[in-house]
C-alpha cells in the first residue's frame, strides 16, 4: 500500500487524471452530481488528441459512407444536439464561449464511381443527411468540383476555445501535478502520492480515481497497480498536413470529400493568432500520411487538392505548408479497427474512460458518473486544497508549428 500517513491527505470523491475535452467534461458532470471532485494534468490542458481535433461535430455521416449504421454511427447520431444544447448554454457544461465556426460543412464527391457509391451510401445511413447544393449554391472553392457537392448540418468549432471554455468552469479544482506513485486496487479508495508543479508532493485518497489520460492511461495503470490487460490501449496515428495562407488566398472550407467508403480527406480551417488562414487535412490523407517524411505528404497533400479541389492552386508561393503527428489512443480493438463506440470500465476504484472521438465526451462523462454506483458525495471534504497552480492551455498545432 501506498504510504499517505508522512504528508497532509487531502480526500476527494473523484479525481479525474487527464486534462483533455473528456476528462474536462466529466469533471463538471462529476460537479454537477453533487461529488467532491478534482482534475489533475502533468501538462497543458488538451496536450495531445484535444487541441488537434479538426473541431467537426459529427453526426455519424463520415463513419457510415458505405451505407451501413454501425454501432458507431448510432451512438455518435445522437451528440450533436446534446452539444447544441451546451452551446446555447441551455444545460452544463455552459458552453457559450466556444466559437462555432461554421452550423454546416459540406461533403462531395470526385469523379470516380467509387466516389458516386459513397455519397449515396452517407444518403441512406443516417437522419442526418446531406442536403444536395445546386450548382449556384456552392460555396466558390467547390464551384468547379465535377460531382455532387453537399451540405452537411454538423457544427465545426474553434478547438482551442472550446479547451479555454471548459478549463473556466473549475479552475481551482483543475490542479497541475504528476502521480508518482498509487495504488487502486481496493474497490473503496484509491491512494497516490503526487508532485505538483513546483515540485511539492502531496497525498491524495479519492473515493474513485478517473483515468481520461488517453496515451498516458497505460502508465496511470502501471503505477495505480492496475493490470493493464483488462484495458488494452491501441494507437492509431496520423500525420497532419497544415496549410497557412491569407483569407483571400485560403477560402473558408470545412468538410469532407468522399471516395467510396472512405474519407478521402478532410479539411477545417481556424485562424491563426497573426490573423492567417489555416486548413487541417485530415481523412485517409493523414493515415496514409504516417509513412511519409513532412516533404513526402506535403507533396501528396498538394496532389489530392488537385484533385478534390479543381481550380484551388496549393502550389501559390504565398502559401506556407507544414505538418505533425498525432496519436489516436484508444481501447485496443481486434487488428487495431476503429473503435464502434466509447468505452468506460471499472477496475478497483478505477474508472478507466475511452471516449474514442471529441463529440462523444458528453456521452463518456454520463457513463463515468453511471460508474460511480450507488456512491453518495460526502458531506464535506477534508484535506488542503492549497499549493495547486492550475496547468495552461495547450496551444494548437499550427501556432507550434515550422511553416515552409
Amino acid at each position: 500500500m501506498v504510504d499517505t500517513t508522512k504528508e497532509p491527505t487531502t480526500q476527494l470523491d473523484a479525481l479525474v487524471i487527464g486534462g483533455g475535452v473528456a476528462g474536462l467534461w466529466c469533471l463538471d458532470a462529476l460537479r454537477e452530481a453533487g461529488f467532491d471532485a478534482a482534475l489533475l494534468e502533468s501538462r497543458a490542458l488538451g496536450t495531445g488528441q484535444s487541441i488537434s481535433a479538426q473541431g467537426i461535430l459529427h453526426g455519424g455521416v463520415k463513419y457510415s459512407l458505405t451505407g451501413l449504421l454501425d454501432p458507431a454511427s448510432a451512438a455518435i447520431s445522437r451528440m450533436p444536439e446534446r452539444w447544441d444544447r451546451s452551446l446555447r448554454g441551455e444545460c452544463r457544461p455552459d458552453l457559450r464561449a466556444v466559437t462555432v465556426r461554421t452550423e454546416a460543412c459540406h461533403l462531395w464527391r470526385t469523379q470516380a464511381l467509387r466516389s458516386i457509391a459513397g455519397m449515396v451510401g452517407a444518403k441512406l445511413a443516417l437522419a442526418v443527411r446531406p442536403q444536395r447544393l445546386d450548382r449556384a449554391d456552392r460555396p466558390p472553392v467547390l464551384a468547379d468540383c465535377p460531382g455532387e457537392v453537399a451540405r452537411l448540418p454538423e457544427k465545426v468549432i474553434e478547438t482551442p476555445t472550446l479547451m479555454r471554455a471548459l478549463a473556466a468552469l473549475h479552475p481551482d479544482r483543475i490542479w497541475q501535478g504528476t502521480v508518482l506513485e498509487g495504488d487502486a486496487r481496493d474497490p473503496e479508495r484509491t491512494r497516490l502520492r503526487v508532485e505538483d508543479a513546483h515540485g511539492g508532493t502531496h497525498a491524495l485518497v479519492a473515493r474513485r480515481v478517473v483515468l481520461a489520460a488517453g496515451g498516458g492511461t497505460p502508465g496511470l495503470l502501471e503505477r495505480l497497480q492496475l493490470p493493464e490487460e483488462r484495458t488494452p490501449m491501441q494507437r492509431r496515428p496520423l500525420h497532419m498536413a497544415m496549410i497557412k495562407g491569407p483569407p483571400d488566398l485560403l477560402p473558408e472550407l470545412n468538410g469532407h470529400c468522399a471516395d467510396g467508403g472512405r474519407t478521402r480527406v478532410t479539411i477545417t480551417s481556424s485562424t491563426s493568432e497573426d490573423h492567417q488562414r489555416v486548413w487541417q487535412l485530415g481523412g485517409e490523407l493523414s493515415e496514409a500520411g504516417c509513412d511519409q517524411t513532412p516533404e513526402a505528404l506535403i507533396d501528396a497533400a498538394r496532389s489530392c487538392l488537385r484533385e478534390v479541389l479543381p481550380g484551388f492552386d496549393p502550389d501559390d508561393e504565398r502559401l506556407a505548408w507544414s505538418t505533425y503527428r498525432i496519436d489516436r489512443a484508444e481501447r485496443r480493438q481486434g487488428e487495431a479497427r476503429r473503435p464502434t463506440g466509447p468505452y468506460v470500465g471499472t477496475s478497483g476504484s478505477a474508472i478507466i474512460a475511452w471516449p474514442t472521438k471529441l463529440v462523444m465526451a458528453p456521452w463518456t462523462a454520463e457513463q463515468v458518473v453511471k460508474a460511480m454506483g450507488d456512491l453518495r458525495p460526502a458531506e464535506r471534504p477534508t484535506g488542503s486544497r492549497n499549493g495547486w497552480s492550475s496547468p495552461p492551455v495547450a496551444r494548437p498545432p499550427w501556432e507550434e508549428a515550422t511553416w515552409h
